[in-house]
């Protein structure tokens, strides 16, 4: 009697536990062919396709102790199914569901495929809590700001169930036809000697994200309501890239968050709500497909921006002479990744002080970060310059020296990135230029050599970001 074969398609679901799609076919069929598929179609940043090599190699490695094999495959997914169904006895086809614009409407031309070939074909969600076309406020529309959409979602999330009982499932070892290696994806270039660091700073994969998870409620979750601003401090998660790459279930997260007894009611909220925001940006991009070139607010397309000039790539590369600015675009660049209170401040900056289009800083951002999110990522941009559904206000401009010194009060953070301030006082470390010339001399930091000076005037570029956003009310 033969096999009774289904295939799963990996895609930001890249484990094999707590995966859905995986469970449901463990009860339809005998074996399941494990297959990844790279989109070139699908954007992805560079450093996120060095996490992607990685967190592939993880899972290849995993499925082969489990007796299997990962299939790879480049070019069109359509394509690449139609020819594995054409070429296999297979009765069941099933993946997690992807929520931006292109996947979805891929999605949708290949599931009505495998339907008119008679292939069983079931999509499941893994990686949101709640998916944007069931969440919907008492009028019927979907929500637009934060704070009801949360408190909506989270109350629902509360009664989900969440199995941590591990699934019995077998995975066939075959080498289906066209399959290639993973190095033949060509996701980094193995010359190039940037991702050194990045090695340094991550471990990509399913195993890695769960003790991740382990080591964050046992260290540092009961000091996150205060550590998520620090970024001298390191009390952060970062589980950021897991859940994107979904090396994690945000579902999972969830429960170990809110069922531990190692974390109080206002870390546990806080920490929470960022799943949250999470969802929200899926939420607005589901809604809004264009929020990733367009700003929600229509009247922003008649912005002044200016015309991108130098200061965005010094901007990039972290010399703007603004010390936390410059660290958190330096911490960027080495390893992948940027506090959260740091992103705020940098994208203000860039928005408001520098008065760049904030594409600019989508689009860098989505081609240097570990997490580089496609929703999260232009609802947090459109967030920080004002032009979100739920976006800050157009007159809050962050004060890079105040925020300095509130959240990184001793430097540690910006000495640890910026090595020319290193021995510049506390007094001085987030303004440096104030220091005399004496000063300067003596912490052999003189502004202009040693560290450059600020390429724009905070007072007078916030009063002209100011008169910008007037100028479109």
């Amino acid at each position: 009697m033969a096999l009774k074969l289904g295939v799963h398609w990996f895609r930001q679901d890249l484990r094999v536990n707590h995966n859905p799609s995986i469970e449901a076919l463990a009860k339809r069929v005998d074996k399941i062919i494990p297959i990844f598929i790279f989109d070139p179609k699908l954007r992805i940043g560079s450093v996120s396709k060095w996490w992607l090599e990685q967190s592939l190699k993880n899972l290849s490695e995993t499925i082969r102790k489990k007796n299997g094999k990962l299939n790879f495959f480049i070019g069109d997914p359509l394509k690449i199914i139609s020819s594995i169904i054409l070429e296999n006895n297979i009765d069941f086809f099933s993946w997690n569901r992807l929520y931006d614009p292109y996947s979805i409407n891929r999605d949708k031309k290949i599931k009505s495929t495998l339907i008119s070939k008679d292939i069983y074909c079931e999509t499941f969600n893994s990686y949101l809590l709640n998916e944007p076309w069931n969440i919907k406020n008492k009028s019927g529309y979907f929500f637009k700001v934060f704070t009801p959409y949360w408190r909506f979602c989270n109350e629902i999330t509360r009664f989900k169930k969440f199995d941590n009982q591990l699934q019995n499932f077998k995975f066939l070892n075959s080498n289906l036809k066209n399959s290639i290696k993973l190095d033949d994806l060509n996701l980094t270039d193995k010359k190039k000697k940037w991702t050194n660091k990045i090695y340094k700073n991550w471990a990509p994969g399913e195993s890695n994200a769960q003790a991740q998870l382990k080591q964050f409620i046992a260290s540092k979750a009961n000091k996150y309501s205060i550590g998520r601003d620090r970024p001298d401090q390191n009390l952060t998660s970062k589980l950021s890239p897991y859940l994107h790459f979904g090396e994690i279930s945000p579902m999972q997260t969830y429960k170990n968050i809110s069922l531990s007894n190692n974390i109080n009611s206002e870390n546990k909220n806080k920490f929470l709500s960022e799943l949250g925001w999470r969802d929200f940006s899926y939420n607005l991009l589901y809604h809004y497909p264009d929020m990733i070139h367009k700003p929600i607010q229509t009247k922003f397309k008649n912005f002044p921006w200016l015309k991108v000039n130098k200061n965005l790539q010094k901007w990039q590369k972290g010399f703007t002479g603004i010390p936390i600015v410059d660290a958190g675009m330096r911490q960027l660049y080495e390893t992948g990744w940027m506090h959260n209170r740091v992103r705020m401040i940098v994208g203000s900056f860039l928005t408001k002080n520098l008065l760049l289009h904030w594409k600019n800083g989508e689009e860098w951002f989505f081609d240097t970060l570990v997490d580089a999110d496609i929703g999260s990522n232009a609802a947090g941009w459109q967030w920080i310059s004002g032009c979100g559904a739920d976006a800050s206000p157009y007159f809050r401009i962050f004060n890079p020296i105040l925020q300095g010194q509130k959240f990184d009060p001793n430097g540690d953070y910006v000495k640890k990135f910026v090595p020319e301030l290193q021995n510049v006082s506390k007094k001085y470390i987030h303004n440096p230029w104030e220091m005399s010339e004496e000063s300067q001399m003596s912490c052999a930091c003189v502004i202009g050599k040693d560290y450059p000076a600020p390429i724009v005037d905070l007072k007078e570029t916030r009063n002209r970001a100011l008169s910008a956003f007037k100028s479109i009310s």
